[in-house]
């Protein structure tokens, strides 16, 4: 790669308008605001309109990142979704977003599927594709988790919410990422699984779709994992970034649990005021928790220029990644 700063140039975000409350949650399951405050930290959560799916929420998104950036949409050479709640297995969302935006057949999109990690997935790709040549990507991170949400199951209904968030990456005057990394290991702890065809073909035992395609969680392993993951985040970036605890301004973690929050801010030894927490508005939004907290924390002035800032996200699969980030276009 060559010596040019690559950085984030733009933010934006999208949640639908729907507003989901534990109120309401109480009304459909067995459960109380209290018992998902106390456990959770999610108080509301947004759900996606009929007409809406990953690609029309990863639109505005995207348009925002854009006008933040400065860039027109035709010099972008990149597109890449995160989700893990395609409403096609093909076309990829991505290259909707591509047709909204008036660019087919003049650059390259592609989603990618890793879990809550999403959105690091993809920054990772991201900056390596655009570094070489001084380009720029569109980076977008959206999911519907309320289309394959069980909301008959307590256990995993009160945590997941939809939304958008997108960023831009290209060469930066004064900020940059300082570093990045993503990992994987095979966990089975939180999935779900997919036969689309299971019903009419010969080749496949005749089963239920109704209960199948739900995700399915582990919630007390998933903790540990998350908990694990997120320390183990911190420490390699530090010791990639040869930096200290102390020299933090500002962390951006994957938006799941207060609980997890917590954990990572202390283990981070970052005082609560440089954690950012939106997932009592919007619980866990999967792929677009990471950049919709950045948008947000951009948006209310908590990121100051020259800040290094810790975006740390983990998921299903599992997946975790981190990117350090010194802020500054």
């Amino acid at each position: 790669m060559s010596k040019k700063n690559i950085g984030i140039l733009g933010t934006g975000g999208y949640v639908p308008e729907r507003v989901l409350t534990n109120f309401d949650l109480e009304k459909m399951v067995d459960t109380t605001d209290a018992w998902i405050v106390e456990r959770s930290g999610i108080r509301e959560r947004r759900i996606a309109a009929p007409e809406e799916d990953i690609a029309t929420m990863g639109v505005p998104a995207s348009r925002q990142a854009l006008d933040a950036a400065g860039i027109a949409a035709e010099q972008l050479s990149y597109i890449i979704l995160a989700t893990n709640s395609p409403n096609y297995l093909y076309p990829a969302a991505a290259i909707r977003v591509q047709d909204a935006l008036g660019l087919n057949a003049k650059i390259a999109a592609f989603d990618i599927q890793a879990g809550c990690t999403g959105f690091n997935y993809a920054l990772y790709v991201a900056e390596r594709l655009v570094a070489p040549e001084g380009k720029y990507a569109l980076v977008i991170g959206s999911d519907a988790n309320s289309r394959f949400t069980d909301w008959t199951d307590r256990a995993t209904c009160l945590l997941f919410g939809d939304g958008a968030g997108a960023v831009v990456v290209g060469p930066a005057q004064r900020g940059r990422i300082i570093t990045s990394f993503i990992a994987s290991s095979l966990n089975m702890k939180l999935y779900c699984e997919t036969e689309f065809n299971a019903e009419v073909s010969p080749f496949l035992p005749l089963q239920s779709t109704t209960s199948r395609h739900f995700l399915r969680m582990d919630g007390p392993e998933i903790f540990k994992f998350a908990v694990n993951a997120v320390k183990e985040s911190i420490r390699r970036i530090l010791e990639a970034a040869q930096i200290t605890r102390e020299d933090l301004d500002f962390l951006i973690l994957h938006q799941a649990n207060w609980r997890i929050l917590d954990a990572g801010a202390r283990f981070a030894k970052v005082p609560m005021e440089k954690l950012f927490v939106n997932v009592d508005r919007y619980g866990n939004t999967s792929a677009a928790s990471v950049p919709l907290a950045l948008h947000e924390a951009l948006q209310e002035g908590r990121i100051k220029e020259g800040d290094k800032v810790l975006l740390v996200s983990f998921g299903a699969g599992a997946t975790w990644g981190a990117a350090l980030v010194e802020w500054g276009r």
